[in-house]
């Protein structure tokens, strides 16, 4: 009698490709992060209204209308894989930093930044939801959280790098190079000039982690991680047509818990949006700065945000693969999410700097944290349909909210100013909050057993998934 013994291998690879996403992770954070602190400055170099300056950063949310539908056709016709997909990613991430980069040649091509910022945003529709399609293809059930989050801590890195530095580089240290509150041309010129390099490093690192890609990723590895993963590796794929692609579809939606999640996660994370693009208007209104520039002190307390968000995420990783109470995690994340943003709210009221920091951090500490258990809860749920076209879909989702959240908070700003932001804020805290509570908490990957796994030998990297014996 012949006994089909699953062999299941955890490649050391798996990390070096995890370093180059979250290469990509870092430049996606790097074109989100670096526009909103600085708005005033683009607004003179551009000679533009802070409105227009907005879509610099929205204009990315425009890729998901466009490219969602057919990614996700492409995906179910088995027509673009893992790899496919990354190459997507650090292509136009490239492409889009290249005319971000062209962009600061001249103050008449404001256009072109706003082209590069709709192929970026392309680049991170499809990133968004590639860390936990990555993640389950390559690494054992007790590792994807981790991988995860260290893949989206790559984001939040770059909105680090791309909330403090922009505003460092063109921000005079003369304050008598400014009158009547506009900056002098040299000013502009040196600033111009200081961005261009800026954009120019991240082009050149973009450029090469893609090149890499091309060369040494694969869709999946020779041996699948899991058990559940070795089952849908070995499942039949046959062609299927157009109307199997709906019948999928409306499978999928069909589970209202993933509609549900796809919303929240649009809302937790386009929070960030809105503080990245108000921030310091916000700060500028309500007379908060002291001494210091909005647009620095904006900087310094979107910085605490990123270090927040970067230890949700890692620590969130962990306590996800540890324990599996995913619904209750998020829950109750989203209810300390909810107190942060209140504390927030009426820290900026009161004029509270300690307490703009202080919120800010564990704003984004939960937000990291929330992130991380949202994503595994979208994989549990939808279970054994692929990964990649149920991420595909809720990114697509994620980011339409995020366009529409990202028009509404300067409809919001120019009738009620800083006060209509923050309440506005607060509200999209409380609904994910009531959303979660009607989000099924069953895990359909954990129902699959998995057994014991090994790290990869050298000499046996290429072993078979089946061996009979």
């Amino acid at each position: 009698m012949d006994v089909i013994q699953e062999q299941f291998k955890l490649y050391k690879r798996r990390w070096a490709f995890l370093f180059g996403l979250f290469v990509l992770q870092f430049c996606a954070g790097i074109s989100f992060a670096s526009y909103g602190q600085i708005n005033w400055f683009y607004v003179e170099f551009f000679k533009s209204t802070p409105a227009t300056v907005d879509w610099i950063t929205n204009a990315r949310n425009i890729s998901a209308i466009v490219i969602t539908f057919p990614l996700a056709f492409l995906i179910f016709k088995d027509k673009i894989g893992l790899k496919g997909l990354v190459l997507v990613i650090a292509g136009s991430s490239t492409i889009g930093l290249l005319f971000v980069t062209l962009s600061l040649i001249d103050r008449s091509l404001i256009p072109l930044i706003v082209l590069g910022q709709i192929f970026c945003g392309l680049s991170e529709t499809v990133a968004v939801g590639a860390p936990s399609t990555f993640a389950v293809l390559w690494f054992p059930e007790n590792q994807v959280g981790t991988a995860i989050a260290l893949n989206v801590v790559g984001l939040y890195v770059g909105n680090e790098v791309g909330y403090a530095l922009p505003s460092y580089l063109v921000t005079p240290s003369n304050h008598t190079l400014k009158h009547n509150g506009m900056l002098n041309s040299e000013a502009l010129a040196a600033g111009q000039r200081q961005l261009r390099y800026m954009y120019g490093a991240f082009l050149a690192i973009s450029v090469t982690v893609t090149c890499l890609f091309v060369v040494f990723l694969t869709d999946k590895p020779p041996t699948p991680p899991t058990y559940a993963q070795g089952l849908k590796n070995n499942k039949v794929k046959l062609e299927r047509c157009a109307k199997e692609f709906f019948k999928e579809t409306k499978q999928l939606f069909s589970i209202p818990s993933y509609g549900l999640i796809c919303i929240i996660i649009g809302f937790i994370f386009q929070l960030e949006l809105i503080e990245n693009m108000m921030m310091s208007e916000i700060i500028a209104d309500l007379h908060i700065a002291n001494n210091i520039e909005p647009s620095t002190l904006s900087g310094y307390i979107m910085c605490t945000f990123g270090v927040g968000a970067i230890i949700g995420l890692t620590s969130g990783g962990k306590v996800v693969d540890r324990f599996k109470r995913y619904k209750l995690m998020a829950v109750c994340g989203s209810t300390a999410h909810l107190l942060a943003v209140l504390g927030l709210a009426i820290s900026a009221i009161y004029k509270n700097t300690r307490g703009l920091y202080a919120c800010n951090a564990l704003f984004g500490f939960l937000t990291g944290f929330t992130v991380v258990v949202l994503f595994e809860m979208a994989t549990q749920l939808t279970y054994p349909i692929d990964e990649t076209l149920v991420n595909n879909w809720m990114t697509g989702i994620q980011t339409l909210i995020a366009l529409l959240m990202g028009i509404l908070a300067r409809v919001m700003f120019q009738h009620w100013k800083s006060i209509g932001v923050l309440a506005f804020q607060c509200a999209c805290v409380l609904m994910c909050l009531l959303m979660l509570t009607l989000v099924s908490s069953r895990n359909r990957r954990l129902e699959v057993g998995d057994e014991k796994m090994t790290e990869e030998k050298p000499q046996d990297a290429e072993t078979p998934l089946l061996s009979s014996h």
